[in-house]
């Protein structure tokens, strides 16, 4: 049940019944009509704050918080957030996160009794079982799953100040940074000469799978969820949709794109476009051959045999072993898309092109992320110098001093 009792004046206060608790408790909140509000208009406005604050009741968003614990409220949060902002695998991993370090060390503590300098405290003594130093990235990794809920205690009213306001996020030191700039991230153009012949010793479906992801810079689940309904040969492209990911009890699944951005026609090499056309013909034979078909309707391009998806992580094992059979230096899967930001950046594309190809939201992505440095760039940035050799016309070499 939910109403509305006028206090005095314009203020009033906003009741709602709490559906989540064993023993169902009625929850308050009190408003104040804003000024610019007539008196014709003002039912509609109690209705209207009324409706939202059932919802947020109803979603967790509203408790009291001189009670909730941090444990206590994670299900709030998964709910009131997670559940309606994340990606299934986004949240299978936050939940992990929560699960292994953040419950173990807050769970009982209340929500509104923990400060920044238990935070801190907190990130400044994580460290790997062995009692190695603890990779940033894995940090990063708990520090933001701490982050999201920590804003949202503090959006819902939870908490009168959010303590991730003093916590600094991890950035890696000296060392760990010059570790991460030996690892290889992409493959230069000769490389990829080179790989695109090697992938001929791959059944078709995977060569056409690695170059392709290659070619137009595809996320690895993108690339598995490609129906042939999204393969046009008139426009030379690929329709880029779904991904195949992973659930929350750790399944592949289809779902959505990383972004909005993620969603369109991808163009790709005619060359491309011809190969694949001809392993639509070998396909639809294979499906013929296929005594127990189980893709339905569904028409996934890269399959794994009778019609079902591969799962998420099987390109990418799959590609750890074609590398080491053929020597061939290691670059991980993901790092084929960055080295399509980099060929097309060697081949003289803006970025904002670049961008749109790999359908990021931010340029700043693409600008520091996706287009790493190149000998190739680097030469020709060098190469724009040589006119400023103070030996060549018009210029006069100076005499050397004794």
């Amino acid at each position: 049940m939910a109403y509305v009792e006028h206090i005095k004046d314009r203020k009033y206060r906003l009741c709602a019944t709490d559906p989540n608790r064993a023993v169902r408790k009625r929850l308050y909140q009190t408003v104040e009509v804003p000024a610019d509000i007539p008196q014709r208009k003002l039912q509609q406005w109690l209705n209207l704050e009324l409706a939202k604050y059932v919802e947020a009741v109803e979603s967790g968003q509203i408790m009291k918080p001189d009670k909730i614990t941090f444990e206590g409220f994670i299900p709030k949060w998964k709910a009131g957030y997670a559940d309606q902002n994340m990606g299934e695998y986004t949240r299978r991993n936050t939940v992990f996160v929560i699960d292994s370090y953040l419950i173990p060390e807050f769970g009982s503590v209340r929500l509104d009794q923990i400060k920044p300098l238990h935070l801190v405290t907190f990130f400044a003594g994580l460290v790997r079982k062995d009692g190695k130093p603890m990779a940033t990235n894995t940090k990063l990794n708990i520090y933001k799953a701490t982050k999201s809920i920590f804003d949202a205690a503090h959006r819902w009213k939870l908490i009168k100040e959010n303590p991730m306001d003093g916590v600094d996020r991890p950035s890696a030191s000296k060392r760990e940074k010059k570790a991460m700039r030996a690892v290889k991230k992409a493959y230069g153009r000769d490389e990829v000469e080179t790989l695109l012949t090697a992938l001929y010793a791959l059944p078709t479906r995977w060569r056409l799978y690695y170059s392709g992801v290659m070619i137009g810079g595809f996320r690895r689940g993108e690339m598995l969820a490609v129906e042939w309904s999204g393969v046009s040969r008139e426009k030379g492209a690929i329709y880029i949709a779904k991904q195949i990911t992973y659930d929350e009890e750790g399944n592949g699944v289809e779902g959505e794109v990383k972004t909005e951005e993620s969603e369109g026609w991808v163009a790709m090499p005619k060359w491309y476009m011809d190969e694949l056309q001809e392993f639509r013909r070998e396909w639809a034979r294979e499906k013929l051959r296929c005594k127990e078909w189980k893709g339905g309707e569904k028409q996934y391009v890269f399959h794994s045999g009778a019609g079902l998806p591969y799962y998420p992580n099987t390109p990418s094992l799959t590609w750890r072993r074609f590398l080491a059979a053929h020597d061939l230096p290691h670059v991980k899967l993901h790092g084929l898309r960055h080295t399509a930001g980099m060929l097309l950046r060697e081949n003289g594309v803006d970025l904002k092109t670049i961008q749109e190809r790999l359908r990021h939201t931010k340029i700043d992505t693409t600008a520091n992320i996706y287009v790493h440095e190149s000998d190739i760039i680097s030469r020709a940035a060098a190469d724009q110098l040589e006119t400023l050799n103070p030996k060549l016309a018009p210029f006069s070499a100076p005499k050397a001093t004794k």
